[in-house]
């Protein structure tokens, strides 16, 4: 566990929706959607235009966000920013009470291979 804990909510689930739009659910009650298709530039993330590769990614709980097998992942507070920006209407957003906990997630507590720890920061994602 890490720092982040104390500031960050801890992501429960994360559901690929299309494309490029992953469904995030928080244990504070944020569900939210992170949409990447304008943020797979660079050495890390261009791999990640591949549709059927970018599908692959995984909840690494240990480090409390998503990352891809090719070692990309993102910082936990990007992941929360981008869920509180643009909310899934509908979704309970109550604190103590989450809708997420309903959703399926896209993978267990399994930890990602070649996963190298760090998270990049919300600058390394965006163009």
């Amino acid at each position: 566990m890490g720092w982040f804990d104390e500031v960050t909510p801890r992501l429960v689930s994360a559901t690929w929706l299309e494309a490029y739009r992953i469904r995030l659910a928080f244990d504070d009650g944020c569900v939210g959607v992170l949409d990447m298709g304008d943020h797979l530039s660079g050495e890390v993330f261009r791999p990640l235009r591949d549709q059927d590769l970018f599908r692959t990614f995984r909840l690494d709980r240990e480090w409390n966000t998503i990352a891809w097998p090719t070692g990309a992942d993102l910082a936990p507070e990007y992941l929360y920013r981008q869920a509180s920006k643009h909310p899934v209407v509908g979704a309970d957003r109550e604190l103590g009470r989450s809708s997420a906990k309903e959703l399926p997630e896209h993978v267990d507590d399994a930890s990602v291979a070649g996963t190298t720890g760090g998270s990049p920061a919300a600058s390394d994602v965006e163009r």
